[in-house]
């Protein structure tokens, strides 16, 4: 026989363990949140100087008047952009019908679970449907520590 009572005494003190370190870490993320402040303010106000930097050699690549300017620190340039193309999908699909092109495809997709629902309440039994194999799964752990953690 086994002894539940060694096992209880094993798993409490194990929970007890995992909460008094996720209590630790919290405490430590705090004390990191504290030091990481002002690093977080002085990242803030570089990240505004970049920005407007950027403004900045946007305008005045676009006063020059020309498409790239460059320097010994870099270059600047305005890109050219592919046209971007939008598409009205019905229209164009009534058009390809209507002119025999061979500009659509159809797929064919299983209805997995209306067959799975049909099959659970007893519509179709497995054994006729081929194609589907069910594997049982092993039950997943898990746990939960009082107290909010």
């Amino acid at each position: 026989m086994v002894n539940t009572d060694v096992f209880k005494t094993t798993i409490e003190e194990d929970l007890k363990e995992i909460k008094k370190c996720k209590i630790h870490i919290l405490m430590i993320q705090e004390k990191n949140n504290e030091l990481c402040e002002a690093n977080n303010k002085e990242i803030e106000r570089l990240n505004s100087v970049v920005e407007n930097r950027e403004l900045s050699l946007e305008e005045n690549l676009s006063k020059s008047g020309e498409k790239k300017i460059e320097t010994s620190a870099g270059w600047c340039a305005y890109r050219v952009m592919p046209d971007n193309w939008e598409y009205d999908e019905p229209k164009i699909l009534e058009w390809i019908k209507e002119n025999e092109l061979p500009y659509y495809k159809t797929i064919e997709v299983i209805k997995k679970d209306i067959l799975k629902k049909d099959i659970k309440t007893g519509i179709f039994k497995i054994e006729f449907v081929p194609g589907i194999t069910v594997t049982p799964q092993e039950p997943k752990f898990n746990y939960k520590l009082n107290g909010g953690l």
